[in-house]
């Protein structure tokens, strides 16, 4: 999970962000003290996750996976009018 190409570049992007946000505000030693720690904090992330996923596998049965991934799938697709209303009032306002 840790070296998936999918979490790679979603953490590629999420350490491009910050550091563009640490270069702008530190030089440095404290630019690297600042990669550093959002490096650490990406690893530390991953490994508690991986442990989280491992030890609570044991505990869930078919059915609640189903049923967590219906209610997700339920709130994405909610989350996705809502932004698409957002996006369209905006428009609005520009037009």
């Amino acid at each position: 999970m840790a070296i998936s190409p999918s979490n790679i570049v979603f953490w590629i992007g999420v350490f491009g962000t910050a550091l563009t946000t640490a270069l702008n505000n530190v030089s440095g030693y404290q630019f690297l003290l600042v990669a550093s720690g959002i490096l650490v904090g990406i690893l530390i992330h991953d490994i508690l996750l991986m442990g989280a996923v491992s030890y609570t596998r044991k505990f869930v049965n078919q059915s609640f996976i189903k049923w967590t991934s219906i209610i997700a799938g339920i709130l994405l697709i909610g989350f996705s009018f809502y932004f698409g209303y957002l996006f369209l009032h905006d428009l609005k306002k520009l037009l």
